[in-house]
């Protein structure tokens, strides 16, 4: 049996799918963080590897034929680092598995294809890390945001969290009236007292997944009607409107007005979703958001891709995306 997979690499899981020539899903498993900007490049392809193997070892016994694997990962953005991604897997899987062809495809693509049953159209993520994508029929591809905690990721997982720590730290201190989010920490982490938190967050083996973790205590507070709560998270979903504001007016009208958006934090809060949502129509009032939350996951839709690409129905003129 022909066998495609699919891997959704990001900052704080890696999840994989396999498809068969039909396009039907035979197992899925669940990795590790795999992005080589929120660990070094060794440990991601290491996470890859480990991820691959654990789908394989899980699909049913039976004769199986590895078509083609396709990595959908966040953070990778030039020719350059998809080359060395999908060189190294390929040569760690190359003694076992043979010459299998792997491609590295955007978190954009792989999500569009999970949503819409295509790789073109607009995107907007909101998970450990934000990005907005545009992708065109043509591989003409248009981005904004996606630069990393340090440089961007706005109405991120990684930036709510961070601004929920700073708050509850500032509440701490009195420069700013209590929150409900700190009841919700000492709960959640099994805290003595709030305190606790400097030596937790300053322990060298802390990433960024570990300060994104913390946005589900902010989202829990902010549904619970906590005003600083609200407030982070209404700022933080308005500033990633913003970066989607930018790339929309710069797309050709041919793409459409379909937007999906989709990502965990978006999956686990109705005010960031209704915030952007609302902040982008007041500028584009044509917009028609599809919720890629209740789509199958990504990982579905880098093993469909990697069906597309090679070996299933309407691989033909596909090889451009892959460059």
């Amino acid at each position: 049996m022909k066998v495609y997979l699919g891997l959704d690499g990001g900052g704080t899981k890696t999840d994989a799918a396999a498809v068969d020539s039909q396009g039907s899903v035979l197992a899925r498993f669940a990795g590790g963080p795999s992005n080589p900007h929120g660990a070094t490049f060794d440990k991601a392809v290491m996470e890859l590897d480990k991820t691959i193997r654990g789908l394989l070892s899980s699909l049913p016994h039976m004769d199986i034929q590895l078509e083609g694997i396709c990595l959908g990962m966040s953070g990778i953005d030039t020719s350059e680092e998809r080359f060395l991604i999908s060189s190294a897997v390929s040569r760690t899987l190359a003694e076992e598995s043979g010459d299998i062809p792997v491609a590295v495809a955007s978190e954009g693509q792989i999500s569009l294809m999970s949503a819409l049953g295509h790789e073109f159209g607009v995107q907007i993520i909101s998970g450990t890390g934000s990005i907005c994508y545009a992708f065109a029929p043509d591989g003409s591809h248009w981005r904004t945001g996606g630069w990393g905690h340090y440089l961007g990721d706005e109405g991120s997982g990684y930036s709510i969290g961070l601004s929920a720590l700073k708050a509850v730290m500032r509440s701490y201190d009195g420069v700013q009236p209590p929150t409900g989010i700190t009841g919700i920490i000492l709960e959640e982490y099994g805290f003595a007292r709030i305190t606790d938190l400097k030596s937790y967050i300053y322990q060298p083996e802390r990433v960024k997944a570990d300060i994104a973790a913390f946005a589900k205590a902010c989202l829990k507070a902010a549904s619970g009607g906590d005003a600083c709560a609200i407030q982070i998270v209404t700022e933080e979903a308005e500033a990633l409107a913003d970066t989607a504001a930018a790339l929309l007016k710069r797309l050709p009208a041919k793409l459409g007005s379909r937007v999906v958006l989709t990502g965990s934090i978006f999956g686990h809060s109705p005010l960031f979703g209704r915030t952007l949502r609302d902040k982008l129509l007041d500028r584009f009032p044509s917009l028609d958001f599809v919720d890629g939350t209740s789509a199958p996951p990504p990982s579905v839709g880098a093993a469909l891709l990697a069906r597309k690409w090679f070996g299933g129905p309407d691989t033909e003129n596909n090889n451009d995306r892959r460059k």
